[in-house]
């Protein structure tokens, strides 16, 4: 349940920052904004600039996956305090896909485009505010909130080269980021 409102309250920051904030002339606006993958919602070359949303890292999964991040990426307790509360470092990863096929840039106005795609995303990132992200369950006996948001010094990026030339450049952009959660009851 927090893993949903932390997706949430992220897909509308980066919506706002990446597409709503950005004039559709500029040719580094993203097309669409979405938690998990795109699966044809729409097609990638439509999209052109997809950004997707993931809890952990789902590459980590996927034999061959175009990544350099291997390690693991899963949620983990981080201490539990007297009272009946517990903190927990919740993981997150956010991939975007610049599919510059049917756009037909060169080689240097491909990375232009894919460089500013991950510059936006690397700066909205630490920018979010959680405030008022909790969740409670009355069956379960807990609410839990984010009691730390990204910090920059956290966050970890890569943005990784994988089709062309000569005018079909394919980039693909991710970051991993954590905020801590604390569970009371």
């Amino acid at each position: 349940m927090i893993h949903d409102a932390i997706l949430d309250a992220v897909e509308a920051h980066l919506t706002n920052r990446l597409i709503t904030l950005v004039p559709a002339s500029d040719e580094a606006r993203v097309g669409i904004v979405k938690q998990g993958d795109l699966q044809g919602e729409p097609d990638p070359d439509t999209a052109r600039i997809s950004v997707t949303l993931h809890e952990n890292d789902p590459d980590r999964f996927i034999s061959g996956a175009v990544t350099g991040m291997k390690d693991d990426w899963s949620d983990t307790v981080e201490w539990v305090e007297i009272g009946g509360s517990t903190t927990y470092r919740r993981k997150f990863t956010v991939k975007a896909r610049c599919l510059l096929e049917q756009t037909k840039e060169n080689l240097n106005e491909a990375r232009l485009i894919a460089s500013k795609v991950r510059t936006r995303i690397e700066h909205a990132l630490p920018m979010m505010s959680f405030d008022g992200v909790e969740v409670t369950d009355p069956y379960a006996g807990y609410s839990e909130f984010v009691s730390r948001g990204i910090i920059s010094e956290d966050l970890m990026g890569e943005m990784i080269q994988s089709g062309g030339p000569p005018d079909s450049y394919d980039y693909f952009i991710k970051f991993r980021f954590d905020v801590l959660t604390t569970r009371n009851g």
